[in-house]
């Protein structure tokens, strides 16, 4: 009888545990690890947001070497694709992301509708175009783009990069492809009404987006 109640006694593995620990893992891993957390494979900054006089208020990411991977920085959904163009607004924030590009040039790969993931390939581009527009509504309730947001201090305080693919500062660096240290010229806001964006804590490592 001793021997029968010591059996059913026998410890149970903790499989349960390991369940729910594995599960915890693998959201600890999704939340810290974006595979392509960045605008581009290959690519640098070839015009600030700004910049040229003509207040524009998007970057502009040239290829190194012909067309490359164009990725999205963050989790959103596709409001509009077309030749040339794509518009997302991300699932968390009441802003949206601009992409533009020459339509012989800037192929396309996602379709309106469509949910993206962050570090998800949307298409694919020699030389593109991003901006970042705050999310606002009319009085009827229709949404609509207000003022523009500085797309490499967006880029800064989500934790992604101008290029998967790190290359070396040149002296002559634009003041936009400094990475997490930007410094944000006054003109940029007093002369093409260009804010900065609010903190976020998306990024990993410190950042620092201050207007000179």
């Amino acid at each position: 009888m001793a021997d029968g109640e010591a059996a059913k006694k026998k410890p149970k593995h903790p499989y349960g545990a390991f369940f729910w620990g594995g599960l915890a893992g693998l959201a600890l891993f999704r939340a810290l690890y974006h595979p392509w957390r960045a605008l581009m494979r290959d690519g640098f900054v070839s015009r600030c947001s700004g910049d040229g006089g003509a207040c524009d208020p998007s970057m502009t990411l040239t290829s190194f070497s012909g067309q490359t991977e164009v990725f999205t920085p963050v989790r959103a959904v596709v409001v509009s694709a077309a030749p040339g163009s794509i518009l997302l607004v991300p699932n968390d924030e009441a802003v949206v992301l601009e992409y533009r590009g020459d339509v012989s040039t800037f192929l396309t790969q996602v379709g309106t509708g469509q949910q993206v993931g962050a570090g998800q390939q949307i298409g694919l581009a020699s030389s593109v175009s991003f901006a970042v527009w705050q999310l606002q509504r009319t009085t009827s309730g229709t949404a609509q783009m207000g003022a523009a947001i500085e797309p490499a201090s967006y880029l800064a305080t989500h934790g992604a990069k101008i290029s998967a693919k790190d290359h070396a500062a040149s002296a002559g660096a634009l003041w936009c492809s400094t990475g997490r240290k930007l410094v944000v010229p006054q003109t940029a806001s007093s002369q093409c009404n260009i804010t900065l964006p609010p903190p976020s804590g998306y990024a990993l490592l410190p950042v620092s987006v201050t207007m000179a």
